[in-house]
Protein backbone atom coordinates (compact mmCIF):
# COMPACT_ATOMS: atom_id res chain seq x y z
CA UNK A 1 0.00 0.00 0.00
CA UNK A 2 3.12 2.21 0.61
CA UNK A 3 4.49 1.65 -2.81
CA UNK A 4 1.82 4.33 -4.26
CA UNK A 5 4.23 6.97 -2.14
CA UNK A 6 6.60 6.80 -4.92
CA UNK A 7 4.05 8.81 -6.74
CA UNK A 8 5.36 12.45 -6.19
CA UNK A 9 2.18 14.03 -7.06
CA UNK A 10 0.03 11.73 -4.85
CA UNK A 11 2.76 12.05 -1.92
CA UNK A 12 2.54 15.80 -1.30
CA UNK A 13 -1.17 15.53 -2.17
CA UNK A 14 -1.47 13.01 0.97
CA UNK A 15 0.45 14.88 3.45
CA UNK A 16 -1.68 17.50 2.13
CA UNK A 17 -4.46 16.00 3.02
CA UNK A 18 -3.01 14.36 5.99
CA UNK A 19 -2.48 17.75 7.80
CA UNK A 20 -5.89 18.68 6.87
CA UNK A 21 -7.73 15.24 8.31
CA UNK A 22 -6.22 16.42 11.71
CA UNK A 23 -7.06 19.78 11.65
CA UNK A 24 -10.77 18.56 10.41
CA UNK A 25 -11.45 15.84 13.18
CA UNK A 26 -10.03 18.39 16.03
CA UNK A 27 -12.22 21.48 15.04
CA UNK A 28 -15.85 20.19 15.63
CA UNK A 29 -14.53 18.56 18.95
CA UNK A 30 -12.89 22.15 19.93
CA UNK A 31 -16.48 23.79 18.46
CA UNK A 32 -18.63 21.64 20.90
CA UNK A 33 -16.88 22.17 23.88
CA UNK A 34 -16.32 25.52 23.24
CA UNK A 35 -19.76 26.33 22.78
CA UNK A 36 -21.53 24.16 25.49
CA UNK A 37 -19.61 26.39 28.10
CA UNK A 38 -19.77 29.86 26.66
CA UNK A 39 -23.12 30.27 25.05
CA UNK A 40 -24.60 26.47 26.31
CA UNK A 41 -27.87 25.94 24.37
CA UNK A 42 -28.13 22.88 21.95
CA UNK A 43 -29.83 25.21 19.52
CA UNK A 44 -26.45 27.72 19.21
CA UNK A 45 -24.68 24.32 18.47
CA UNK A 46 -26.55 22.94 16.18
CA UNK A 47 -26.85 26.91 13.80
CA UNK A 48 -22.58 26.74 13.88
CA UNK A 49 -22.14 22.77 13.25
CA UNK A 50 -25.26 23.52 10.68
CA UNK A 51 -23.59 26.58 8.87
CA UNK A 52 -20.18 24.36 8.90
CA UNK A 53 -21.81 21.93 6.84
CA UNK A 54 -24.09 24.63 4.71
CA UNK A 55 -20.35 26.31 3.66
CA UNK A 56 -19.09 22.64 2.87
CA UNK A 57 -21.90 22.45 0.45
CA UNK A 58 -22.16 25.88 -0.50
CA UNK A 59 -17.75 25.14 -1.66
CA UNK A 60 -19.28 21.95 -3.46
CA UNK A 61 -21.41 24.10 -5.21
CA UNK A 62 -18.48 26.15 -6.62
CA UNK A 63 -16.48 22.87 -7.17
CA UNK A 64 -19.45 21.89 -9.79
CA UNK A 65 -18.72 24.79 -12.02
CA UNK A 66 -14.87 25.67 -11.43
CA UNK A 67 -13.11 22.95 -10.47
CA UNK A 68 -12.03 20.97 -13.46
CA UNK A 69 -10.68 23.90 -15.10
CA UNK A 70 -8.06 25.05 -12.93
CA UNK A 71 -4.76 23.50 -11.56
CA UNK A 72 -4.91 20.97 -9.19
CA UNK A 73 -2.48 22.25 -6.99
CA UNK A 74 -3.56 25.82 -6.73
CA UNK A 75 -7.10 24.66 -5.72
CA UNK A 76 -5.83 22.33 -2.86
CA UNK A 77 -3.79 25.54 -2.20
CA UNK A 78 -6.47 27.85 -1.79
CA UNK A 79 -8.85 26.13 -0.59
CA UNK A 80 -6.86 24.81 3.00
CA UNK A 81 -5.69 28.82 3.26
CA UNK A 82 -9.03 29.90 3.37
CA UNK A 83 -10.45 27.34 6.06
CA UNK A 84 -6.90 28.18 8.32
CA UNK A 85 -7.65 31.46 7.52
CA UNK A 86 -11.52 31.89 8.75
CA UNK A 87 -10.88 29.70 11.77
CA UNK A 88 -8.07 31.87 12.79
CA UNK A 89 -11.09 34.60 12.18
CA UNK A 90 -13.63 32.83 14.27
CA UNK A 91 -11.45 33.02 17.73
CA UNK A 92 -11.63 36.73 17.28
CA UNK A 93 -15.63 36.39 17.17
CA UNK A 94 -16.62 33.45 19.48
CA UNK A 95 -17.35 35.50 22.71
CA UNK A 96 -19.72 38.37 21.30
CA UNK A 97 -21.77 37.37 17.83
CA UNK A 98 -22.86 34.57 17.44
CA UNK A 99 -24.23 35.81 13.77
CA UNK A 100 -20.14 36.23 13.07
CA UNK A 101 -18.98 33.29 14.44
CA UNK A 102 -21.62 31.00 11.99
CA UNK A 103 -20.42 32.76 9.11
CA UNK A 104 -16.68 32.28 10.17
CA UNK A 105 -17.18 28.41 10.23
CA UNK A 106 -19.32 29.01 6.79
CA UNK A 107 -15.95 29.95 5.10
CA UNK A 108 -14.08 27.16 6.83
CA UNK A 109 -16.65 24.53 5.73
CA UNK A 110 -16.40 26.46 1.87
CA UNK A 111 -12.58 25.85 1.79
CA UNK A 112 -13.70 21.87 2.82
CA UNK A 113 -15.89 21.42 0.20
CA UNK A 114 -13.95 22.50 -2.13
CA UNK A 115 -10.73 20.58 -1.24
CA UNK A 116 -12.45 17.04 -1.13
CA UNK A 117 -13.30 17.14 -4.74
CA UNK A 118 -10.08 17.96 -5.78
CA UNK A 119 -8.38 15.98 -3.84
CA UNK A 120 -10.18 12.89 -5.01
CA UNK A 121 -10.30 13.98 -8.29
CA UNK A 122 -6.73 14.14 -8.30
CA UNK A 123 -6.64 9.95 -7.37
CA UNK A 124 -8.24 9.33 -10.48
CA UNK A 125 -6.11 11.80 -12.63
CA UNK A 126 -2.53 10.96 -11.10
CA UNK A 127 -3.05 6.99 -10.21
CA UNK A 128 -3.29 3.97 -12.16
CA UNK A 129 -6.61 2.78 -11.91
CA UNK A 130 -5.02 -1.02 -10.36
CA UNK A 131 -3.45 1.29 -7.64
CA UNK A 132 -6.44 3.78 -6.73
CA UNK A 133 -8.27 1.34 -3.99
CA UNK A 134 -4.58 1.22 -2.48
CA UNK A 135 -4.19 5.08 -2.50
CA UNK A 136 -7.73 5.74 -1.43
CA UNK A 137 -6.79 3.52 1.48
CA UNK A 138 -3.60 5.03 2.80
CA UNK A 139 -5.91 8.28 2.73
CA UNK A 140 -8.35 6.74 4.97
CA UNK A 141 -5.30 4.89 7.00
CA UNK A 142 -3.46 7.83 7.44
CA UNK A 143 -6.32 9.97 7.92
CA UNK A 144 -8.32 7.79 10.66
CA UNK A 145 -4.88 6.71 12.34
CA UNK A 146 -4.21 10.79 13.46
CA UNK A 147 -8.10 10.89 13.97
CA UNK A 148 -7.99 8.09 16.46
CA UNK A 149 -5.98 10.29 18.69
CA UNK A 150 -7.28 13.79 17.57
CA UNK A 151 -10.74 13.53 19.12
CA UNK A 152 -9.15 12.64 22.76
CA UNK A 153 -5.93 15.33 22.05
CA UNK A 154 -9.12 17.90 21.12
CA UNK A 155 -10.12 17.11 24.84
CA UNK A 156 -6.92 17.50 26.40
CA UNK A 157 -6.25 20.17 24.46
CA UNK A 158 -9.16 22.01 25.53
CA UNK A 159 -9.18 21.68 28.92
CA UNK A 160 -5.25 22.27 29.24
CA UNK A 161 -5.20 25.29 26.63
CA UNK A 162 -8.62 26.67 26.32
CA UNK A 163 -11.07 26.87 23.74
CA UNK A 164 -9.13 29.70 21.67
CA UNK A 165 -5.43 28.07 21.88
CA UNK A 166 -6.96 25.05 20.57
CA UNK A 167 -8.46 26.53 17.24
CA UNK A 168 -5.32 28.34 16.71
CA UNK A 169 -3.84 24.76 16.30
CA UNK A 170 -5.98 24.09 13.71
CA UNK A 171 -6.24 27.27 11.76
CA UNK A 172 -2.26 26.74 11.65
CA UNK A 173 -2.47 22.97 11.03
CA UNK A 174 -5.11 23.94 7.63
CA UNK A 175 -2.26 26.67 6.52
CA UNK A 176 0.41 23.92 6.78
CA UNK A 177 -1.76 21.78 4.63
CA UNK A 178 -2.17 24.58 1.71
CA UNK A 179 2.12 25.17 2.27
CA UNK A 180 2.21 21.59 1.40
CA UNK A 181 -0.20 21.22 -1.60
CA UNK A 182 1.18 24.69 -3.46
CA UNK A 183 4.85 22.12 -3.75
CA UNK A 184 2.62 19.99 -5.74
CA UNK A 185 3.64 20.56 -9.78
CA UNK A 186 1.56 23.30 -11.43
CA UNK A 187 0.03 21.15 -14.17
CA UNK A 188 -1.63 23.80 -16.41
CA UNK A 189 -5.38 22.28 -17.10
CA UNK A 190 -7.25 23.17 -20.23
CA UNK A 191 -10.86 24.46 -18.88
CA UNK A 192 -13.80 22.21 -19.51
CA UNK A 193 -16.13 24.26 -17.29
CA UNK A 194 -17.55 25.94 -20.29
CA UNK A 195 -17.17 30.15 -21.06
CA UNK A 196 -14.80 32.03 -18.96
CA UNK A 197 -17.74 34.09 -17.98
CA UNK A 198 -19.64 31.68 -16.99
CA UNK A 199 -18.20 28.69 -14.93
CA UNK A 200 -21.65 26.58 -14.84
CA UNK A 201 -22.21 26.23 -18.03
CA UNK A 202 -21.56 23.19 -18.66
CA UNK A 203 -23.57 21.96 -15.03
CA UNK A 204 -26.07 20.57 -17.59
CA UNK A 205 -23.17 17.75 -18.78
CA UNK A 206 -22.59 17.31 -15.04
CA UNK A 207 -26.13 16.20 -14.49
CA UNK A 208 -25.73 14.20 -17.83
CA UNK A 209 -22.73 11.94 -16.53
CA UNK A 210 -23.91 11.62 -13.26
CA UNK A 211 -27.52 10.07 -14.82
CA UNK A 212 -25.74 7.61 -16.70
CA UNK A 213 -25.04 5.66 -13.22
CA UNK A 214 -28.04 4.58 -11.15
CA UNK A 215 -26.22 3.21 -8.72
CA UNK A 216 -24.65 6.56 -7.77
CA UNK A 217 -27.71 8.54 -7.79
CA UNK A 218 -29.25 5.76 -5.25
CA UNK A 219 -26.08 5.61 -3.02
CA UNK A 220 -26.33 9.45 -3.01
CA UNK A 221 -29.77 9.10 -1.46
CA UNK A 222 -28.20 6.64 1.19
CA UNK A 223 -25.82 9.22 1.85
CA UNK A 224 -28.21 12.00 2.67
CA UNK A 225 -29.94 9.56 5.01
CA UNK A 226 -26.86 8.74 6.61
CA UNK A 227 -25.78 12.76 7.05
CA UNK A 228 -29.25 13.82 7.93
CA UNK A 229 -30.25 11.27 10.33
CA UNK A 230 -27.37 8.29 11.43
CA UNK A 231 -24.30 11.15 11.67
CA UNK A 232 -26.12 14.65 12.47
CA UNK A 233 -28.42 13.10 15.56
CA UNK A 234 -25.03 11.47 17.26
CA UNK A 235 -23.20 15.20 17.07
CA UNK A 236 -25.86 16.31 19.05
CA UNK A 237 -26.70 13.78 21.36
CA UNK A 238 -23.09 12.58 21.92
CA UNK A 239 -21.66 15.33 24.00
CA UNK A 240 -25.04 15.49 26.72
CA UNK A 241 -25.09 11.77 26.89
CA UNK A 242 -21.61 11.72 28.11
CA UNK A 243 -21.73 14.55 30.37
CA UNK A 244 -25.30 13.22 31.76
CA UNK A 245 -23.28 9.83 31.86
CA UNK A 246 -19.83 10.71 33.13
CA UNK A 247 -20.43 14.62 34.95
CA UNK A 248 -17.04 15.74 34.51
CA UNK A 249 -15.26 12.93 32.93
CA UNK A 250 -17.90 13.45 29.99
CA UNK A 251 -15.51 14.99 27.72
CA UNK A 252 -12.88 12.46 28.07
CA UNK A 253 -15.31 9.95 27.19
CA UNK A 254 -16.25 11.76 24.16
CA UNK A 255 -12.91 11.59 22.75
CA UNK A 256 -13.02 8.42 23.24
CA UNK A 257 -15.80 7.32 21.56
CA UNK A 258 -14.73 9.32 18.67
CA UNK A 259 -11.45 7.86 18.62
CA UNK A 260 -13.16 4.43 18.76
CA UNK A 261 -15.10 5.24 15.77
CA UNK A 262 -11.66 6.64 14.03
CA UNK A 263 -9.94 3.05 14.84
CA UNK A 264 -12.47 1.59 13.12
CA UNK A 265 -12.51 3.33 10.24
CA UNK A 266 -8.27 2.66 10.01
CA UNK A 267 -9.25 -1.39 10.69
CA UNK A 268 -11.15 -1.08 7.52
CA UNK A 269 -8.82 1.00 5.57
CA UNK A 270 -6.00 -1.81 6.11
CA UNK A 271 -8.70 -4.49 5.49
CA UNK A 272 -9.87 -2.83 1.98
CA UNK A 273 -6.22 -2.16 0.67
CA UNK A 274 -5.56 -5.71 0.92
CA UNK A 275 -8.64 -7.05 -0.54
CA UNK A 276 -10.97 -5.97 -3.67
CA UNK A 277 -14.50 -7.86 -3.24
CA UNK A 278 -16.21 -9.03 -6.27
CA UNK A 279 -19.10 -7.06 -5.19
CA UNK A 280 -17.95 -3.84 -3.88
CA UNK A 281 -21.41 -2.43 -3.73
CA UNK A 282 -22.45 -5.12 -1.51
CA UNK A 283 -19.74 -4.26 1.05
CA UNK A 284 -19.98 -0.44 1.09
CA UNK A 285 -23.98 -0.65 1.32
CA UNK A 286 -23.76 -3.39 4.34
CA UNK A 287 -21.14 -1.05 5.47
CA UNK A 288 -22.83 2.57 5.67
CA UNK A 289 -25.35 0.39 7.16
CA UNK A 290 -23.58 -0.43 10.30
CA UNK A 291 -23.63 3.37 11.43
CA UNK A 292 -27.33 3.04 12.13
CA UNK A 293 -25.74 1.11 15.18
CA UNK A 294 -24.21 4.71 16.84
CA UNK A 295 -27.83 6.08 17.49
CA UNK A 296 -29.28 2.98 18.28
CA UNK A 297 -26.75 2.25 20.30
CA UNK A 298 -26.77 6.15 21.94
CA UNK A 299 -30.18 4.86 23.60
CA UNK A 300 -28.88 2.27 26.01
CA UNK A 301 -26.79 4.35 28.45
CA UNK A 302 -30.10 5.72 29.73
CA UNK A 303 -31.43 1.88 30.70
CA UNK A 304 -28.03 1.10 31.89
CA UNK A 305 -25.21 3.38 31.53
CA UNK A 306 -22.55 0.34 32.65
CA UNK A 307 -23.70 -1.37 29.24
CA UNK A 308 -24.33 1.83 27.67
CA UNK A 309 -20.62 2.57 27.86
CA UNK A 310 -19.30 -0.44 25.93
CA UNK A 311 -21.90 -0.75 23.50
CA UNK A 312 -21.41 3.18 22.36
CA UNK A 313 -17.71 2.63 21.92
CA UNK A 314 -18.38 -0.91 19.88
CA UNK A 315 -21.06 1.16 17.96
CA UNK A 316 -18.91 3.95 17.25
CA UNK A 317 -15.80 1.46 16.05
CA UNK A 318 -18.20 -0.44 13.50
CA UNK A 319 -19.81 2.58 12.55
CA UNK A 320 -16.19 3.80 11.25
CA UNK A 321 -15.27 0.53 10.28
CA UNK A 322 -18.67 0.77 8.40
CA UNK A 323 -18.04 4.22 6.93
CA UNK A 324 -14.86 3.62 5.16
CA UNK A 325 -15.55 -0.11 3.60
CA UNK A 326 -17.78 2.02 2.10
CA UNK A 327 -16.26 5.33 0.99
CA UNK A 328 -13.05 2.92 -0.55
CA UNK A 329 -14.94 1.14 -3.19
CA UNK A 330 -17.20 4.47 -3.68
CA UNK A 331 -14.37 6.46 -4.62
CA UNK A 332 -13.00 4.29 -6.54
CA UNK A 333 -16.23 3.48 -8.32
CA UNK A 334 -16.54 7.38 -9.22
CA UNK A 335 -12.77 7.23 -10.76
CA UNK A 336 -13.17 4.79 -12.71
CA UNK A 337 -16.68 4.74 -14.10
CA UNK A 338 -17.02 8.93 -14.57
CA UNK A 339 -15.44 10.47 -17.61
CA UNK A 340 -12.37 12.16 -16.44
CA UNK A 341 -13.00 15.20 -17.89
CA UNK A 342 -15.69 15.65 -15.46
CA UNK A 343 -13.99 14.15 -12.29
CA UNK A 344 -14.02 16.59 -10.06
CA UNK A 345 -17.16 18.08 -10.56
CA UNK A 346 -18.93 14.90 -10.69
CA UNK A 347 -17.13 14.44 -6.85
CA UNK A 348 -18.00 18.18 -6.00
CA UNK A 349 -21.74 16.89 -6.74
CA UNK A 350 -21.25 14.32 -5.10
CA UNK A 351 -20.41 16.54 -1.89
CA UNK A 352 -23.08 19.16 -2.71
CA UNK A 353 -25.82 16.51 -2.88
CA UNK A 354 -25.23 14.39 0.15
CA UNK A 355 -24.37 16.99 2.52
CA UNK A 356 -26.87 19.49 1.15
CA UNK A 357 -29.99 18.65 3.62
CA UNK A 358 -28.14 17.82 6.36
CA UNK A 359 -28.08 21.46 7.81
CA UNK A 360 -31.74 20.74 8.29
CA UNK A 361 -30.99 18.00 10.22
CA UNK A 362 -28.37 19.56 12.54
CA UNK A 363 -31.53 22.45 12.61
CA UNK A 364 -34.42 20.66 13.45
CA UNK A 365 -33.29 18.07 15.17
CA UNK A 366 -33.05 19.99 18.58
CA UNK A 367 -36.52 21.00 18.38
CA UNK A 368 -37.45 17.39 17.79
CA UNK A 369 -35.35 15.84 20.43
CA UNK A 370 -36.85 18.23 23.27
CA UNK A 371 -40.82 17.66 21.34
CA UNK A 372 -40.32 13.64 21.45
CA UNK A 373 -37.71 12.84 24.01
CA UNK A 374 -34.28 11.72 23.26
CA UNK A 375 -34.86 7.83 22.58
CA UNK A 376 -37.59 7.81 20.22
CA UNK A 377 -36.03 10.29 17.97
CA UNK A 378 -32.57 8.07 18.18
CA UNK A 379 -34.73 5.03 17.05
CA UNK A 380 -35.85 6.06 14.28
CA UNK A 381 -32.46 7.75 13.03
CA UNK A 382 -30.47 4.61 13.66
CA UNK A 383 -33.39 2.47 12.27
CA UNK A 384 -33.72 4.73 9.06
CA UNK A 385 -29.80 4.72 8.60
CA UNK A 386 -29.97 1.06 8.25
CA UNK A 387 -32.87 0.42 5.92
CA UNK A 388 -32.00 2.66 3.25
CA UNK A 389 -28.83 1.67 3.02
CA UNK A 390 -29.95 -2.01 2.28
CA UNK A 391 -32.53 -1.08 0.33
CA UNK A 392 -30.05 0.71 -2.19
CA UNK A 393 -28.62 -2.97 -2.69
CA UNK A 394 -31.89 -3.78 -5.17
CA UNK A 395 -30.83 -0.77 -7.83
CA UNK A 396 -29.10 -1.90 -10.21
CA UNK A 397 -25.44 -1.91 -10.57
CA UNK A 398 -25.78 -1.34 -7.00
CA UNK A 399 -23.89 -4.56 -5.96
CA UNK A 400 -20.93 -4.06 -8.69
CA UNK A 401 -20.96 -0.26 -8.14
CA UNK A 402 -20.83 -0.43 -12.05
CA UNK A 403 -24.53 0.39 -14.36
CA UNK A 404 -25.36 -2.35 -16.09
CA UNK A 405 -25.98 -0.46 -18.98
CA UNK A 406 -22.88 1.48 -19.18
CA UNK A 407 -20.75 -1.88 -18.61
CA UNK A 408 -23.06 -2.90 -21.55
CA UNK A 409 -21.78 -0.45 -23.67
CA UNK A 410 -17.96 -1.18 -22.94
CA UNK A 411 -18.05 -5.11 -23.48
CA UNK A 412 -19.85 -3.86 -27.15
CA UNK A 413 -17.13 -1.65 -27.97
CA UNK A 414 -14.58 -3.97 -26.99
CA UNK A 415 -16.04 -6.92 -28.84
CA UNK A 416 -16.47 -4.68 -31.90
CA UNK A 417 -12.68 -4.38 -31.50
CA UNK A 418 -11.66 -8.12 -31.41
CA UNK A 419 -13.74 -8.65 -34.76
CA UNK A 420 -13.00 -5.91 -36.60
CA UNK A 421 -9.50 -5.21 -35.11
CA UNK A 422 -10.35 -1.29 -35.16
CA UNK A 423 -12.28 0.93 -33.43
CA UNK A 424 -15.99 1.02 -34.59
CA UNK A 425 -16.73 3.99 -36.79
CA UNK A 426 -14.48 4.45 -38.99
CA UNK A 427 -11.81 4.59 -36.24
CA UNK A 428 -13.58 7.34 -34.59
CA UNK A 429 -12.52 7.37 -31.13
CA UNK A 430 -15.13 6.22 -28.73
CA UNK A 431 -14.69 7.82 -24.81
CA UNK A 432 -14.70 5.52 -21.93
CA UNK A 433 -16.41 6.25 -18.65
Amino acid sequence: MFIILRNVQFRLAWLSYTASGAATSITPVALTLYLLDTHGGIEVLGLVLGARTAGFVLGAILGVGIIDGYSRRNVLTLSSAIRGMAILASIVTFSFSVPLLCATILVAGLGEGIFRGAYQALIGEVVAEKERQQANALSTLSNRVLLVGSPTLAAILYASIGGSATLLATGLLWLGSAWLAKLLPNSRRVATTGSGKNPFSDFGGVLSEVARHRWFIAGLGALVVWLTLGFAVQQLTLPLISRDLLGVNGNTFLGVALGSYSLGAAAAAVWMAKWTPRRPGRVAFIGLSLYGLVPLALTIPAISPQWGIILVLLAYFLGGAGIEAFNIPWFSAVQREVAPDKLGRVFSFDFMVSYAIAPLGLILLPYALTAAGQTPVLLICGLMTVGVSLIVLVVPGALELADPLVKRGHDQYNSAINRKGQKPGGGETVDSC
